[in-house]
């Protein structure tokens, strides 16, 4: 038989791409599955495992183009997300969930070819392949920036920009990998969704790399509360569960908070289980729409979960947590010592036993009052006390409500060169380090004191709530 002969008998054998990837991944899922080893050592086990599987099918020295495609792409894909701990890309990946690409742009000598992308809920993440001489990871932190590579969305407007994660440039076989997860936290995108990317750096080689990245959502399932389920606490703290969203490896849960004017700062967490004992995975939490009316502020979020929600779940169990915060206290040194200052909001005060000046140091001794002992770690209050600040008077600014406007605050506040506990019952020392061309008149400047930080680390428990899945 003639070598055209051949091939023509050779392309009519029907092969079973579908059978042969299921039967491949399943090999590759039951190999991680019951490896106890480092992540290292897994990725070398899903290279294995797929060399066992394609060794029954090239054994007889037939060689197929198709079949050599379908498994050189199984284990590069699945396990560069298990290289990096992409606990989403993974899970979607056994799954069958993940779309396989090969866009290529090409700047200054390098290549940069994005290799799979995913879709579920609210969150796009893809991987990409780096070849080229240029890229040295030898020069990548000189070079910077610390990943390796630099990257926007859209046309580069910083107010257009995702919240997100990025993996290092690591070495591979084939070049150079890199994975990143974006995450939309404003609007709900379209189930058919063209993210626009581009890259401006390799291991510090400027240039553009541009791609269109098309993705499609993974289906998912909105479950709404059968009845109004709300956690109260304390008169106007509030938590209304409103509806979960089930994707195939990440959660939603939209929920309404209610906090009074005074404390529109004030956090309610939310900690998830199922019936069967399994957390969800925290990741964030965005307010999407705020109205305030009455006295009380009423926040609309939505929080991802970077896991997904077991098939057999009957129930969840949603945890609130209030933790309280406050605007800082200000407190001018135009005053004879000792004075206290006083929190707005809790039972907290510092007294300022003393204010001393050394040239151009004001030195400040300082007991810290009202804590409950046992209440609060020590390294807690060590940082509150850290974080009082001073700040030239005359630069004090507020916003039009009347609170402080810290955007313009921040640069003004000069932090502590050393703070001291001088005993076990609170009792501090700070030195203020000012610039020789400053006033060093104690009586223009103010202290700044953070009584929130203490608060937010006392949580309280709210009560509770019941979600039903089924």
């Amino acid at each position: 038989m003639n070598k055209q002969r051949f091939n023509e008998e050779l392309s009519k054998i029907e092969f079973p791409e579908h059978e042969v990837m299921e039967t491949i991944r399943n090999g590759i899922k039951k190999a991680k599955k019951g490896s106890e080893r480092k992540k290292r050592v897994r990725v070398k086990r899903l290279a294995i495992t797929s060399s066992i599987a394609a060794s029954a099918f090239l054994a007889s020295g037939l060689l197929f183009a198709p079949i050599t495609n379908v498994l050189a792409s199984v284990p590069i894909i699945g396990s560069i997300y298990d290289r990096f701990s992409m606990q989403i890309g993974d899970e979607l990946f056994e799954s069958n969930l993940v779309t396989q690409l090969n866009q290529t742009a090409s700047s200054n000598a390098i290549d940069v070819t994005i290799t799979s992308a995913y879709y579920d809920g609210n969150v796009i993440g893809l991987t990409f392949l780096a070849k080229g001489d240029r890229i040295s990871l030898d020069k990548m932190e000189e070079r910077g920036p610390e990943v390796g590579y630099s990257s926007y969305l859209f046309d580069g407007d910083e107010q257009k920009q995702w919240a997100g994660s990025m993996t290092s440039l690591e070495k591979s076989d084939d070049g150079y990998v890199g994975a990143i997860e974006f995450y939309n936290t404003s609007t709900d995108l379209p189930k058919n969704y063209t993210l626009p990317l581009t890259f401006t750096s390799i291991t510090g080689v400027k240039g553009k790399w541009q791609f269109d990245i098309p993705v499609t959502q993974v289906p998912s399932q909105t479950i709404s509360a059968k009845e109004q389920m709300i956690s109260t606490i304390e008169t106007d703290h509030a938590i209304q569960i409103e509806s979960v969203t089930k994707g195939k490896a990440t959660t939603f849960i939209n929920y309404k908070t209610t906090l009074p004017a005074e404390g529109e700062n004030d956090e309610i967490n939310i900690t998830v289980f199922d019936n069967l004992g399994n957390q969800l995975s925290k990741s964030s939490a965005d307010v999407l729409a705020t109205e305030q009316h009455n006295g009380v502020v009423v926040n609309d979020t939505r929080e991802l979960f970077t896991s997904k929600i077991s098939e057999d779940a009957q129930y969840l169990t949603i945890q609130p947590e209030l933790r309280k915060d406050e605007q800082q206290t200000i407190s001018s040194l135009d005053q004879s010592a000792p004075f206290t200052v006083e929190s707005s909001r809790f039972d907290y005060k510092i007294k300022v036993n003393s204010i001393k000046q050394d040239k151009n140091q004001i030195i400040i001794d300082y007991d810290v009052q009202n804590i409950s002992s046992g209440a609060l770690r020590d390294d807690i209050i060590q940082n509150f006390a850290d974080f009082i600040t001073l700040i030239k008077s005359e630069n004090i600014r507020k916003d039009d409500n009347g609170q402080l406007d810290m955007n313009h605050i921040i640069g003004d506040q000069i932090r502590s060169t050393q703070t001291t506990a001088l005993d076990e019952n609170y009792h501090f020392q700070s030195v203020y380090t000012l610039s020789t061309s400053n006033d060093t008149d104690t009586a223009n400047y103010s202290l700044m004191v953070p009584f929130g930080t203490l608060s937010l680390n006392q949580p309280i428990e709210m009560d509770p709530v019941r979600f039903e899945l089924k």
